[in-house]
């Protein structure tokens, strides 16, 4: 199983920077840190539907992914596809349950739920579904519902010109959607599309499943990229003290 992406929106640059003024900031020393950190996080995850440049934070709404390949275990059901020219909808509309700074531990924690993740991609895919063979390619949706999402990142400090940065080093997503929907729309044959979805939605778990390994990589890689081009452009003295 293998996971590639090319994130096109997300390159990182140089140079210190301020928070944008409507982003909420929180002092280390305040005596309710952990809460003023988890409502900063909250009100900021929607403000999320345009590009902050000067802290290299991209537009979520929509996130687009250039190109991604997923692939499927040897078993029942082992689908390897592969995606370009995909944009992901909702993620800007995840209702976080908990949000943590660490600094003992030099951790960041979080736990929500992404009410709907849609992902819209130029497909191929191949493999089979249970006793189904499945080879196709054309336009495709993925619904995630419910999905929810627990992380943590560790995270190490480092030095730039008398500033302290904080740089991620590792993400540990765990992805729970409670239902996913597929709608493959196969350009070469219909019929083929109207045999190989509902298979796919009825055993949509299983499906899943299969490359759950893989998307969580997928989100890993978003978020580390997302978290390191932000706390490389904003030093802890500006974003915590």
């Amino acid at each position: 199983m293998r996971t590639a992406i090319v994130l096109s929106t997300l390159i990182a640059l140089s140079a210190t920077v301020q928070l944008p003024p409507n982003f909420q900031k929180c002092n280390r020393k305040q005596p309710d840190f952990k809460e003023c950190v988890f409502k900063a996080a909250q009100n900021a995850v929607p403000q999320l539907t345009r590009p902050y440049d000067d802290v290299n934070l991209p537009s979520l709404k929509p996130l687009h992914l250039t190109e991604l390949t997923i692939g499927g275990n040897d078993g029942p059901v082992s689908l390897q596809q592969k995606f370009k020219n995909c944009d992901l909808f909702g993620l800007d509309t995840m209702k976080l349950d908990s949000f943590e700074f660490d600094f003992e531990k030099k951790e960041m924690r979080l736990a929500g739920v992404i009410p709907e993740v849609r992902k819209l991609c130029q497909y191929e895919v191949k493999g089979q579904v249970l006793l189904l063979k499945v080879n196709g390619r054309g336009d495709s949706t993925i619904i995630l519902k419910g999905l929810n999402v627990t992380d943590s990142l560790p995270f190490e400090y480092k030095k730039k010109k008398d500033k302290m940065y904080i740089h991620f080093t590792a993400s540990s997503v765990t992805l729970n959607p409670e239902r996913v929907v597929y709608d493959f729309r196969n350009s070469d044959d219909k019929t083929l599309s109207d045999a190989i979805n509902p298979v796919l939605n009825e055993n949509w778990k299983d499906v899943f499943d299969d490359v759950k390994s893989d998307y969580e990589k997928l989100i890993d890689k978003i978020i580390l990229t997302v978290a390191n081009n932000l706390f490389s452009k904003v030093s802890v003295e500006e974003a915590f003290d």
